[in-house]
């Protein structure tokens, strides 16, 4: 879907204010080595001989995801499309439009994939748009392919004038994907229709990070245990899901190896899940996922004004995926089924009446319900093996706020709060009873302060 941008800037999963900034990057900087040069410009000839020569047509399992893609591409592509080419640009629409979710960043009011949404980084005026990626020539992507790779890979900014890297863009998690599947994503981008959509510049010049964060493509420093990365120009490959999965704990063996590789390749690769499931999502020093806290939830989401109406939503905490007390995935009753109906239908489906996943779960899932069965399956089989988590993590966190217009939209017994727009005065115990950052007071819940610690935090 296309979505408009939010009336005003607002912050996003990928970056926690500005906590990770200066020292903490500099910090992650300094667990890799041997920052890859400039590789300069090419000719699209040469760009195009690259990426083609790691595609091969005999994989069926890469003709079947490219196969989707082309059918799930929102946009028209060119008809006249061949071979290995069809089947390298079939491949990204896949990984755009089903494993990922670009469009929810990079789409608005000028069309699919055109940026110009904003992203305020803190209060003093710090702010970062999305990119326009389409191939326009004045206002679109205008990287060759080693320089689009050098940038999802270190964060480098190639915009005249840019020295600071990328932020807000989860290229932290991308990073880890193959050079098939990068330039899979690139030559999608090179052939969708070219919208001419301008973009403001940036405004993140004087903060204290540096200008890219070094990638030496062979080894996965990210998690709990240091590994040799492998299969760099295959696509998807099982092999490097099991290199790149945070926790050093063993995959299953056998035939359920491959599903958990595959499953840890989608979930820390492309649907960036630790970004929104894991709170913070990286160490405080910056040098890795927080693999304490993995995929147990807390991030609370401000849902951008004009989509509240729409997602009859105003503040959503992500769930707790994998809490041994508290976990989705540890509940009784789930199952791969009961997975697949939460994504399916993007609602709480194991719920009477189904609830609506909150924001940006709705939109993330609108995606992933384009998987293939099988990438599907593998998703929910890498997840759910993964050990329990316990600890100060595995926590229950509370329900979204709901929008309201007036006490109409409301239960009965509850009330609008005006200057919020959300439905307060269900009866409650504690906090917990409440929706996402209210408060239990007198038996009923209330609105947050406007300094509520939870509101400030919010992304």
């Amino acid at each position: 879907m296309t979505l408009s941008p939010p009336a005003a800037p607002h912050a996003h999963p990928s970056l926690r204010g500005l906590a990770l900034a200066g020292a903490a990057w500099l910090s992650l900087s300094a667990c890799t080595q041997g920052a890859p040069a400039s590789e300069g410009t090419t000719t699209a000839a040469a760009d195009s001989a690259a990426m083609l020569s790691m595609v091969d047509e005999q994989d069926p399992t890469l003709r079947d995801r490219a196969e989707r893609g082309l059918a799930i591409s929102p946009v028209p592509l060119d008809a006249g499309l061949r071979g290995r080419q069809r089947a390298l640009v079939g491949l990204g629409s896949y990984l755009v439009n089903a494993t990922s979710d670009c469009t929810a960043c990079h789409s608005g009011p000028a069309g699919f994939l055109s940026g110009g949404n904003p992203f305020a980084l803190d209060g003093a005026g710090h702010v970062v748009w999305t990119r326009n990626l389409t191939p326009d020539p004045a206002t679109g992507l205008k990287l060759t392919w080693p320089q689009f790779r050098e940038a999802v890979r270190t964060g480098r900014d190639f915009h005249a004038g840019a020295t600071r890297m990328l932020l807000v863009m989860p290229w932290t998690t991308l990073r880890w994907a193959s050079d098939l599947d990068l330039a899979a994503i690139y030559a999608y981008l090179r052939a969708i229709p070219a919208v001419a959509n301008a973009v403001p510049p940036d405004v993140k010049e004087d903060l204290p990070l540096p200008a890219a964060v070094p990638f030496t493509g062979w080894r996965y420093t990210d998690g709990e245990v240091a590994r040799k990365l492998t299969h760099a120009e295959a696509s998807m490959a099982p092999e490097r899901g099991l290199e790149i999965s945070p926790l050093a704990s063993a995959p299953p063996r056998g035939e359920a190896r491959r599903a958990f590789g595959t499953g840890a390749y989608i979930v820390n690769a492309m649907a960036h899940c630790n970004d929104c499931h894991t709170h913070p999502d990286r160490k405080a020093d910056g040098s890795g996922v927080n693999t304490a806290a993995f995929l147990t939830g807390g991030t609370v989401f401000a849902v951008p004004p004009p989509l509240r109406p729409v997602f009859h939503q105003v503040r959503v905490t992500s769930a707790n995926l994998l809490g041994a007390s508290h976990g989705f995935l540890h509940e009784p009753g789930v199952d791969y089924q009961a997975f697949r109906a939460i994504i399916t239908t993007q609602s709480h489906a194991d719920e009477t009446p189904p609830r609506p996943l909150g924001f940006p779960m709705n939109e993330v899932a609108a995606n992933l319900a384009k998987l293939l069965e099988p990438d599907l399956q593998a998703v929910y089989a890498y997840l759910s093996a993964l050990p329990a988590t316990t600890g100060p993590s595995d926590v229950e966190h509370p329900r979204y706020a709901r929008f309201c217009a007036s006490a109409a939209d409301c239960a009965a017994g509850e009330s609008c709060a005006a200057a919020s727009g959300e439905c307060v005065g269900q009866a409650c115990v504690a906090d917990l009873d409440c929706d996402t950052c209210q408060t239990c007071g007198a038996g009923a819940c209330k609105a947050p302060a406007a300094d509520s610690v939870c509101l400030l935090t919010a992304q």
